[in-house]
């Protein structure tokens, strides 16, 4: 499956000195009342996107995450079991993964197929298969929102995620346009439904000549590794190799199953 990314945006807490909320009320003009850090950071990446590249309002909104609003519900089930207190009204609507999408849509004037999507493993790939399914046969574009919010207490977090309990979390957001029609694309991306099991994920990198980086999770390899954590860190990947004007290979590895994808940098 091929699909190419008209553009970008990204936003890491640990290289970005931004505080998002301040930032959406101030330049973007944003209410942000009723709404956690984590609606924020994906609200804030989308208006990093609408400043680079017109929306259309039937762009199609797909929107993954690792955990999902972790700290809200941490907070409402300590409240609930803890407290005895009632789950506050707006606690609960912001646990809900489609309240995050409805306000990224609002936010862009989207009117169009709306998802939020989160898989146990691979969610940024299962969400791109998902997206190409749809797109082939409505012939519309797409946006993707890659989101990650560690929270302030990570250690659930991290059992969650299946790493170690020294790795470093970060937040992030990111984003990318994508559409079936090469023309003005800035990258292509490549992948598949297919799992690799180590050995031939060791053959195909032994053949491989194209930088390469792999997720924390491949203990098992050999390559580059970013130091710092968040499960949809592919989609960052994928955005900083275009802002480089860089070729990328990415694998991601879940229980010893491997999977690939492939950018080629278009300009």
């Amino acid at each position: 499956m091929k699909l190419y990314i008209k553009e970008y945006s990204s936003y890491r807490s640990d290289e970005d000195a931004v505080d998002v909320k301040k930032e959406l009320k101030q330049k973007y003009k944003y209410d942000t009342r009723r709404q956690d850090t984590f609606i924020h950071l994906a609200v804030y990446g989308a208006k990093l996107l609408q400043e680079k590249i017109e929306i259309r309002a039937d762009d199609e909104l797909y929107v993954t995450t690792g955990v999902g609003n972790i700290e809200v519900v941490q907070k409402t089930m300590t409240n609930m079991h803890n407290n005895n207190q009632s789950i506050k009204l707006f606690d609960f609507l912001n646990s809900v993964g489609n309240t995050t999408s409805y306000y990224v849509a609002t936010s862009l004037g989207l009117h169009g197929k709306n998802i939020f999507q989160i898989s146990d493993n691979f969610t940024y790939l299962n969400s791109l298969i998902s997206l190409y399914a749809s797109i082939a046969n409505s012939g519309k574009d797409a946006i993707l929102c890659a989101l990650d919010f560690a929270g302030s207490s990570d250690e659930v977090t991290k059992r969650v995620l299946g790493v170690k309990r020294d790795t470093q979390l970060v937040d992030s957001v990111n984003y990318q346009k994508f559409s079936l029609d090469g023309d003005s694309a800035i990258a292509e991306i490549e992948f598949e439904a297919k799992s690799y099991s180590l050995s031939e994920v060791k053959a195909f990198i032994s053949q491989s000549a194209k930088p390469l980086l792999a997720s924390q999770r491949c203990r098992d390899l050999e390559c580059d590794k970013e130091s710092k954590f968040f499960e949809t860190m592919a989609s960052y990947a994928i955005n900083s190799s275009i802002k480089k004007s860089q070729n990328l290979i990415y694998i991601d590895c879940f229980e010893e199953r491997y999977k690939i994808l492939k950018l080629k940098s278009l300009r």
